[in-house]
């Protein structure tokens, strides 16, 4: 499948968070408990502060698109980025993520670990 990025338009907001509760809302519900849709679309919202790497905040696919490609075809364009210009990339995902295999897949290493969420790195080639 054939994916094209865009830059993320401030029209995108509601579709960009209905996406990620659609896919990671199980992940929360597990993992933390609901703790309201305010307290959560927050914590969505909080910006991450990433420097000396190319970070991999989320890839949220619903699910009629996932298992075709296009997550391994979008990190490994961010890989590609990354090996450009001499910089690591960087990630995290809950413990009970699927994605954890695709991420192991395509190179990345376990660099920590909490209770909940496994960090990965990538190091450029």
């Amino acid at each position: 499948m054939n994916v094209t990025l865009r830059p993320a338009a401030a029209s995108d907001g509601a579709f960009v968070q209905s996406v990620y509760f659609t896919t990671q809302r199980w992940i929360i519900e597990r993992l933390f408990g609901w703790r309201g849709d305010d307290f959560e679309r927050d914590r969505f919202l909080r910006n991450r502060d990433h420097q000396d790497c190319l970070a991999i905040d989320g890839i949220y696919l619903l699910p009629a698109f996932q298992r075709r490609g296009i997550g391994s075809q979008l990190v490994s364009q961010t890989i590609a980025d990354a090996r450009r210009v001499g910089l690591p990339v960087r990630l995290s995902a809950a413990r009970i993520n699927p994605a954890l295999r695709l991420y192991r897949r395509l190179g990345f290493d376990v660099v920590g670990e909490s209770e909940f969420k496994v960090f990965m790195e990538r190091r450029p080639a």
